[in-house]
C-alpha cells in the first residue's frame, strides 16, 4: 500500500517545475451529462491549484495570468518523488486555465490564490 502523505508538491507546467509556488493540487471529475457512450465520456475533469501570488514573470501565478484559455500540459507527483514509479506515478494532463488568478489580499498576510483548470481528458497515470 502507498497510502499519500502530503510532504512536498511536485507540479510541472509545460515542463517548468512550479512546486515553491504552490500549496495545494487536486485532480478531480465530476459527473457531466450522461450519454449513450461509455460512462467515463460523462465524466469533466479538473485539477483545483492554490498557490502564492507571485507577480515575477517566470512564476506559474503569471503563466496562468497571462495565458487563460491556453492549452498546457500538466504534470503531477503527488508523493513528491522526481521519478514517476509503479509504487509512486506521476499523473499527466492536458487543460487550460479557467479564468486568471486572483491578485491581492489581506494587510499582513501572505496573497494566495485558487483556481480550476479545466482538463481535456482523464489525468494519465505514468509509471516509468
Amino acid at each position: 500500500m502507498a497510502r499519500i502523505k502530503g510532504k512536498s508538491i511536485v507540479f510541472e507546467v509545460d515542463g517548468t517545475e512550479y512546486a515553491g509556488g504552490v500549496s495545494n493540487v487536486t485532480f478531480s471529475s465530476s459527473v457531466d451529462t450522461l450519454g449513450f457512450g461509455a460512462y467515463e465520456d460523462s465524466l469533466e475533469f479538473t485539477a483545483t491549484v492554490e498557490g502564492f501570488q507571485d507577480v515575477a514573470a517566470a512564476s506559474l501565478w503569471s503563466k496562468l495570468f497571462d495565458a487563460p484559455g491556453v492549452e498546457m500540459d500538466l504534470t503531477f507527483a503527488p508523493h513528491g518523488n522526481a521519478v514517476a514509479s509503479v509504487e509512486q506515478p506521476h499523473f499527466t494532463a492536458t487543460g487550460y486555465a479557467e479564468t486568471v488568478p486572483d491578485l491581492g489580499g489581506a494587510a499582513g498576510e501572505f496573497f494566495t490564490y485558487d483556481m480550476n483548470i479545466i482538463l481535456t481528458g482523464k489525468p494519465v497515470r505514468v509509471t516509468a
